[in-house]
């Protein structure tokens, strides 16, 4: 038995490598056809610049604007492939009367579902690894547009007002995340009522991970107090701004696709410090967990669909619904996953789409003909 579920998993597994790539593959060629002015515009200015040849540079241009998003493209197209996968995988046993063979040797259908749902959930996996350990590290890379291609990340914007967990506001009117710099740095500390009482100003500032603040380069604090003459103004100098208002954490605020990519524990760090007061970023964590466990609900759901014990049925009818059920269901979760469904708190609209599909996977098994 344990040699036909390696034959089982091995086959599942080849066939999900070779559609990966070629999805990936594909996806990539249409962008490079499409952004095409932007990659050669780019080769030249580099080639120019380090007196190099225009067509290595563009592939070299290639390879890093895309290359790192093999990964992005993994987290989020697992459970779809993995379903191809087993279409494939199956269909060929199918046709080669294998599953035939398997059920005359006493072996119930229910041993391949299980091997396959087995290699799927390695996959699943895999796809949390790459999402708490990898995408992290590779954020700022894989938010960028193509005027960015050959650069190190996304380019600078501006901070209009942002809070703090302390209540302060910032505004900067330009943040570089990948040299972590600010320029024009407006801060305002308010008090319990909310009013401000001190406000720091600094031409420019760079962020410092090991104080976790910014590190002011002629910065001046103005606040003021109430002595005999009533209301006094105070100025002074000050060279530190502890806050938890990173480059990293005000990125993510500006780009909802950036905060996809960050790990439970960076989220989890962000979460109630005023930035996220719609539940955005607990949809994100929940959604993380249920959409995995979506992935593995869906190949539950779609692999009886090809594990039929008659040589006559129709397969490709039994793919074509195989395929209209698993994009619909994976399309309706990323929707409730992303999007607030009325007064339900971020949790349990993320669970939701779990709670209704789990019955119906374990019914699909249970009523499997074998």
């Amino acid at each position: 038995m344990l040699l036909l579920d390696r034959h089982i998993i091995l086959r599942f597994l080849g066939n999900f490598a070779l559609l990966f790539t070629l999805l990936f593959v594909f996806a990539i060629s249409i962008d490079v056809v499409v952004q095409f002015d932007e990659f050669v515009e780019a080769a030249e200015l580099v080639a120019e610049r380090d007196g190099r040849w225009v067509p290595v540079v563009f592939v070299e241009g290639v390879l890093d604007f895309h290359g790192p998003r093999i990964f992005q493209f993994y987290a989020f197209m697992v459970g779809l492939v993995g379903v191809a996968a087993a279409g494939f995988t199956l269909v060929q046993m199918h046709r080669s009367r294998e599953l035939v063979a398997i059920m005359a040797a006493g072996v119930p259908l229910h041993r391949i579902a299980a091997a396959i749902i087995a290699a799927q959930v390695g996959l699943v996996l895999l796809q949390l690894v790459d999402q708490e350990l990898i995408l992290p590290r590779l954020a700022t890379k894989l938010n960028r547009v193509h005027d960015r291609v050959l650069q190190p990340g996304v380019e600078t914007f501006e901070v209009p007002l942002a809070r703090d967990a302390r209540g302060a506001l910032l505004f900067a009117s330009s943040i570089d995340p990948n040299a972590g710099t600010a320029t024009s740095l407006l801060v305002l500390r308010r008090g319990e009522t909310g009013v401000a009482e001190e406000r720091i100003t600094a031409p420019s500032a760079t962020w410092d991970d090991a104080i976790e603040g910014w590190r002011l380069e002629g910065g001046r604090v103005v606040g003021t107090r109430t002595g005999d003459d009533g209301r006094i103004a105070l100025r002074s100098e000050i060279d530190v701004w502890e806050t938890d208002l990173s480059p990293r954490k005000l990125l993510a605020r500006r780009s909802k696709n950036f905060a996809q990519m960050l790990s439970v524990s960076q989220l989890r760090s962000m979460r109630g410090d005023g930035g996220a007061n719609d539940g955005g970023l607990d949809r994100v964590i929940f959604g993380r967990f249920s959409g995995a466990l979506v992935n593995l609900l869906v190949m539950a759901i779609t692999v009886p669909f090809f594990l039929e014990r008659t040589a006559a049925v129709n397969m490709l009818g039994q793919s074509m619904k195989a395929a209209a059920v698993a994009i619909g269901i994976l399309v309706g979760t990323l929707a409730a996953t992303t999007v607030a469904i009325g007064d339900l708190p971020p949790g349990v609209g993320a669970f939701l789409p779990v709670v209704i599909l789990l019955p119906v996977a374990f019914g699909r098994l249970a009523y499997l003909r074998s």
